[in-house]
């Protein structure tokens, strides 16, 4: 649990009613009224934060996309033909709005892989997947390539036969992929087909791919670590993989049974309730 969540701060006693037990593994220590029963001790009040799942993923997506696509701009261009660089910007899209499929957008990858495999290119891409109004996803995806390399149409290859795709050249490859990155909303995120991914990217080195999770970890994470670390999210938090130094997470999540997330630190001083 860390800072990439979004949270609205609410206490204990108000966020539940009678009517709404509490989920498993919450205990509170909060008592809403005293009428009947005299003599019994209030007991201390934790607050609890409200977790906005879809924000939380949308703000993961906005960080990995705008630092993947940074760091791929930078590495290519500091190559030995350093600005001799096609930029390509390329939209996937489906001919009907339910067409999604798990394994689509991969075999399309592991094409352009192959292509550029076989005239010995290294690929370099950031992608975004993105709801139409129509209620269909699509994809978008930029690639950088060596000048005089240029790929084929996705469709007409057969690298993408669910509907058309289209290729510009991207004069502005970075703002072109945040662009899109940034126009999700958590609604929209909501609707996204059940196990579709948001964004992904492919060519990074190993440092390019550490700088990667290094952005995306919870800021408490990148205090304690620094930037010299290879963060890894394990089982209870988060640790440097080139030490071994493990930082348990102070945040504990549970599940209302309307299924509600809540969050609280279990290294936080209770509050006592006013008389």
């Amino acid at each position: 649990m860390g800072d990439i969540c979004q949270f609205s701060r609410a206490s204990a006693s108000a966020e539940r009613s009678d009517a709404e037990p509490l989920a498993l593994g919450f205990i509170t220590n909060a008592t809403s009224d005293t009428k009947g029963n005299v003599g019994q001790e209030k007991r201390p009040l934790r607050e609890r934060l409200v977790v906005n799942r879809e924000a939380s993923r949308i703000k993961r997506m906005k960080t990995a996309v705008g630092h993947a696509a940074r760091l791929l701009h930078f590495d290519a261009h500091t190559e030995r033909n350093a600005g001799l660089w096609n930029k390509k910007f390329i939209t996937l899209t489906y001919a009907d709005v339910d067409g999604w499929e798990p394994g689509h957008f991969s075999a399309f990858r592991k094409a352009m892989r192959e292509w550029c495999a076989r005239r010995r290119v290294r690929l370099r891409y950031v992608w975004v997947a993105e709801l139409q109004k129509r209620g269909a996803l699509h994809y978008h995806v930029v690639v950088w390539l060596p000048k005089g390399k240029f790929l084929p149409h996705a469709d007409a290859q057969g690298w993408w036969p669910h509907g058309m795709t289209n290729i510009v050249t991207a004069q502005s490859p970075i703002g072109y992929i945040t662009k899109y990155a940034s126009k999700t909303t958590a609604d929209q995120a909501r609707n996204y087909p059940r196990g579709a991914r948001m964004c992904g990217h492919g060519g990074l080195q190993p440092e390019g791919r550490r700088h990667v999770r290094y952005w995306q970890a919870p800021m408490w994470v990148r205090d304690a670590l620094t930037g010299r670390a290879d963060i890894r999210k394990v089982s209870g938090g988060y640790m440097d993989k080139f030490t071994g130094e493990f930082l348990p997470s102070p945040w504990r999540v549970v599940v209302g049974a309307g299924g509600q997330v809540w969050a609280y630190r279990i290294d936080q001083q209770p509050t006592e309730l006013a008389a």
